[in-house]
C-alpha cells in the first residue's frame, strides 16, 4: 500500500496540484508533490468550478516518491473560504469559483491612482469577507503617485468601523513594514483589480518571489492581468503565506441574498436593529434607521452605496431557498 501523507495545496491547475507535504521546506520548490484527484473527489461537486483550491489542507497517496506525484484523496474540513461566482460568460448556471480556503486575512487591494480607487470594489471584497468568516483589511497602494489623492478620508472610514487600512507605496518604501507584520505568521490573501500593485507589494515584502510585474494600460486606466494562476508563496521575512490571485474584473458574492446582505457591512447590520420593521431593505421602508444613519453623517455614503449596488445583484430570500437564482 502506498504511503499517505498530509500537506497543503500551494498551486492549482487544470489537471495537477502542486502540495507541500507536511514537514517540507516551504522555500523548496524541488520538494513539493505534484498530484491529480482521486475519481470521487474529480467527480464530486457539480456546482463548484474546483474541487480543490489553495489553501486546502489534504491527504494524497504517494504513487512515486522519486518523482514526487501523488493523487489527492481527501480534503480536511476547511476553516472559512473565499468564493465568489463564476465569472460571466461560458455558463447559463452560475458556479461557485473558490478563490482561496482556510484564510486568516483577506485584504482588499487597491490603488489611490494609475487606476484610480474604486470603493465600490474594495466593498465587495470585504462584504466577501465578513460574510464568509474572514477578517478584512484594506491596502490603499501607490501613495507616492502625483495624482493621488489624499488616503486620509478614506483611512478615517473604513477605520471607523473597525476595519484595519494600510497606505503604501513601493516606490517610497511607505507601509511595507507594517503589511509585513499583518502577515506574520498567517495566510493571507491580496485580492484587487488588475494593475493595483499586489505582486509589486509582494515582492517588496518578499524580494526574490518570482512574480509577473506588469503597468497599467494608458489609454483606458486599467491594469494589465500580470498574474494568471492562484499559488500560496512562503514570505521567510514574516513566516506566513500569502495567496497571490489573478487580477480581477468582476466580484459578486456568493451564497449570499438580499436578507443576508447588511451582515457585509457592520455599521449596517449595527443601524439596523433600530428599523420600525424586522425584515426592512434599507432601501424606501419607512422608519428606516439605516438611512437616518447615512443622512446623519454616521454611515458613509460610499459604503451605502456600495450595499445599494450589491442589493440589487443579489437574490431574495425565497429565490435563494428555492434556487432560481
Amino acid at each position: 500500500m502506498s504511503e499517505m501523507l498530509h500537506g497543503l495545496v500551494v498551486q492549482h491547475g487544470a489537471n495537477r496540484n502542486q502540495v507541500l507535504a507536511e514537514g517540507d521546506d516551504p522555500l523548496d520548490t524541488t520538494a513539493l508533490w505534484h498530484c491529480s484527484l482521486r475519481g470521487k473527489l474529480r467527480q464530486g461537486r457539480r456546482d463548484r468550478v474546483r474541487p480543490v483550491v489553495i489553501g486546502d489542507r489534504v491527504r494524497f497517496e504517494a504513487v512515486s516518491g522519486d518523482e514526487r506525484v501523488g493523487v489527492i484523496a481527501s480534503i480536511d474540513d476547511r476553516r472559512n473560504l473565499v468564493s465568489r461566482p463564476q465569472p460571466s460568460g461560458g455558463t447559463h448556471r452560475p458556479l461557485e469559483q473558490v478563490v482561496v480556503a482556510n484564510l486568516d486575512r483577506l485584504w482588499a487591494v487597491a490603488s489611490l491612482a494609475q487606476p484610480p480607487m474604486n470603493p465600490r470594489f474594495v466593498d465587495r471584497i470585504l462584504a466577501a469577507a465578513a460574510l464568509q468568516g474572514v477578517e478584512g483589511g484594506v491596502v490603499l497602494n501607490k501613495s507616492d503617485l502625483d495624482d493621488a489623492p489624499d488616503p486620509g478620508p478614506w483611512v478615517e472610514a473604513y477605520e471607523a468601523i473597525g476595519i484595519d487600512v494600510l497606505v503604501t507605496s513601493v516606490t517610497d518604501e511607505v507601509g511595507l513594514e507594517a503589511l509585513a507584520e499583518a502577515m506574520r505568521g498567517r495566510i493571507s490573501a491580496l485580492v484587487g483589480l488588475s494593475g493595483v500593485g499586489k505582486s509589486s507589494l509582494m515582492s517588496a515584502v518578499q524580494p526574490g518571489l518570482e512574480l509577473r510585474v506588469g503597468s497599467v494600460g494608458e489609454r483606458h486606466g486599467h491594469g494589465r492581468h500580470t498574474t494568471t494562476s492562484s499559488r500560496l508563496f512562503w514570505l521567510p521575512s514574516c513566516e506566513g503565506w500569502v495567496a497571490d490571485t489573478p487580477g480581477m474584473r468582476e466580484f459578486g458574492l456568493w451564497g449570499a441574498s438580499r436578507g443576508q446582505l447588511e451582515h457585509g457591512f457592520p455599521e449596517i447590520a449595527a443601524a439596523a436593529v433600530d428599523c420600525r420593521f424586522r425584515d426592512c431593505a434599507h432601501r424606501k421602508e419607512p422608519d428606516c434607521a439605516v438611512r437616518e444613519a447615512v443622512d446623519a453623517g454616521r454611515i458613509a455614503p460610499s459604503r451605502y452605496a456600495s450595499y445599494e449596488a450589491l442589493f440589487d445583484e443579489l437574490p431574495t430570500d425565497e429565490e435563494r431557498r428555492d434556487g432560481s437564482r
